[in-house]
């Protein structure tokens, strides 16, 4: 158990404190280039939706979450895992590297990569509709930020604070904004799937820093 500074063997206060207290999660933005780590599916699903209040395929009622069909597409069965290591080797090294370990890439191949782009494609322009086992179905709600696109700059800002804590480069940032403003500003909401699409399918978001 960890022995907090101020407490007794398996003080919990103490083992919380350090954890939201570590100079690792609450330090200046890392700029190794080795430093971060991939999102692995389930938890790739899950910011993408709580980011955008998933609701019910109508938008009437509350999203069933049934969505273990999509994780398993990218190579990650939320309940069961393959292994004693649970889903990902702990020796697995990143592609192209000179032994960089990175757990989540074991999942992460050619047809897994595009399974990821398909699945932001589905959330962001159509819906997971009802089925057997979904009966509510899921969608996502881009009401919050649709006022913003007559304001790409705005918007593209707004997105970055909220899908990624202000770490967007400028060059992605910059690329969005221009991909925002050649939709027609009479479609606001094109516009504000466009951006959060690129966004979501970036390798800026999906390794986080």
């Amino acid at each position: 158990m960890f022995n907090g500074s101020q407490g007794p063997r398996g003080d919990l206060f103490a083992v919380v404190r350090a954890i939201l207290l570590d100079e690792e999660a609450r330090g200046d933005l890392k700029s190794e280039p080795n430093y971060g780590r991939m999102r692995h599916p389930a938890q790739f699903i899950a910011n993408v939706l709580r980011a955008f209040g998933a609701t019910s395929a109508d938008k009437t009622s509350s999203s069933d979450g049934y969505l273990n069909p999509q994780s398993v597409l990218m190579g990650m069965d939320v309940f069961r895992p393959p292994s004693v290591f649970s889903y990902f080797s702990p020796g697995t090294v990143v592609a192209g590297t000179p032994g960089v370990r990175g757990p989540e890439f074991g999942v992460f191949s050619t047809s897994t990569a595009l399974r990821r782009l398909n699945f932001v494609n589905t959330m962001v322009f159509s819906r997971v509709n009802v089925s057997a086992n979904a009966p509510y179905g899921t969608a996502l709600d881009f009401s919050a930020i649709q006022p913003l696109s007559n304001n790409p700059e705005q918007m593209v800002l707004t997105l970055n604070t909220l899908m990624m804590s202000g770490r967007m480069s400028g060059p992605m940032a910059d690329a969005i904004v221009a991909a925002v403003k050649a939709v027609p500003a009479t479609d606001p909401l094109k516009r504000a799937r466009t951006a959060v699409y690129l966004i979501a399918t970036s390798a800026q978001y999906q390794v986080t820093r």
